[in-house]
């Protein structure tokens, strides 16, 4: 009995010490080996970036600063993925660059693919001009202050205060002394100053903003507009008590007090709205002509009908039988709506 305990002992103490050996080993090998963040990895005295084996880099002193540099005690690298609009769906593309003139002792990254070194200001793997490297700070991917100046996509602004320069929203920018309309074109973006009463100036809704006078669509003035009375109806239409508004001008012989939007417009893509007053229908800012507005209907954002026949945008359809006209949810083959006669496509006849 006691001979078979000391076995099973012996056993278990084995089984204790082969786990501790491994462990060990284990710790030991991934100090030489493993995965790092962002695609890096450790292998023996070597660094790798995906597939690609970095030449020259002490893994001893290497570290990864975030999404976009890493470096050692004598070089910085910029690295990114990216997809090609060829197969943009099915792969990413990795690349990973020596910066040759960065100053690996000094350099930090400040985040959005912006970092610093001792004598520059990087933006990716190239340098831009700042005129304060200490007070440097990034706000977001197109906006870079110092002290006295604002760069938008790492290029300087004049006139702009940059100790006092905030960025409020996707639309809004200010200083100590303007306030900003930041427009883009979804590549390239600029800041331009609205003429309005600092003091008095508030953002409204979307894009709308007003001070104690005016009123402002993307920063301009909306011509003959109050503030006072001023209402964002739903974007792009307003009014005060004098007029209403499409976008920042004037739609002609509204009336604003019964002016309405129709609920259909809820599933409009943004290039048809369809509104009412107590005299009109209007597309867009148009009104809308010789139109029954007591049997008007709408069927999607292309098409209408009343008991006079079907329309497209504001042109009535020759020959459109309005009792079996139905409009399809999405283009069928070559058409996006038909009759008992016809198929069409963007309001004409297509067989």
């Amino acid at each position: 009995m006691i001979q078979k305990m000391t076995t099973y002992l012996i056993c278990v103490l084995s089984i204790i010490l082969l786990f501790i050996g491994y462990s060990c080993k284990s710790k030991s090998e991934n100090n030489k080996m493993g995965e790092l963040k962002y695609g890096f990895s450790k292998i023996g005295d070597a660094i790798q970036y995906y597939d690609i084996v970095l030449d020259n880099v002490d893994a001893q002193s290497f570290e990864i600063l975030d999404e976009y540099y890493c470096k050692d005690k004598n070089h910085v690298f910029y690295h990114s993925t990216y997809r090609e609009s060829k197969d943009y769906f099915t792969s990413k593309k990795h690349y990973i660059d020596l910066i040759d003139k960065a100053d690996a002792a000094t350099f930090v990254s400040l985040d959005y693919g912006y970092g610093k070194d001792r004598s520059s200001a990087w933006y990716n793997n190239k340098t831009f001009e700042v005129s304060d490297l200490p007070s440097l700070k990034v706000l977001d991917f197109q906006f870079v202050k110092d002290k006295n100046h604002v760069y938008v996509q790492h290029k300087k602004v004049p006139n702009i205060l940059g100790l006092s320069f905030e960025r409020i929203n996707t639309f809004y920018a200010k200083d100590a002394l303007h306030f900003y309309f930041i427009h883009t074109d979804g590549e390239q973006y600029t800041l331009k100053p609205i003429t309005c009463d600092y003091s008095s100036y508030e953002l409204l809704d979307y894009i709308y903003s007003k001070d104690n006078k005016n009123t402002f669509y993307n920063g301009e003035k909306i011509k003959g507009s109050t503030s006072e009375h001023f209402q964002i109806i739903s974007a792009p239409y307003s009014k005060d008590q004098q007029h209403v508004y499409y976008y920042s001008s004037i739609i002609s012989n509204a009336d604003p007090q019964s002016f309405e939007l129709y609920a259909e417009n809820e599933l409009s893509s943004g290039n048809t709205y369809y509104a009412k007053d107590k005299n009109h229908i209007f597309v867009n800012d148009h009104i809308f002509p010789n139109v029954d507005a007591a049997t008007f209907k709408i069927l999607n954002e292309k098409y209408s009908m009343d008991k006079n026949g079907v329309y497209y945008n504001l042109y009535k359809m020759k020959g459109a039988n309005a009792a079996s006209f139905k409009v399809f949810p999405h283009i069928m083959g070559d058409a996006d709506a038909e009759d008992e006669v016809h198929r069409y496509f963007e309001g004409k006849i297509i067989n």
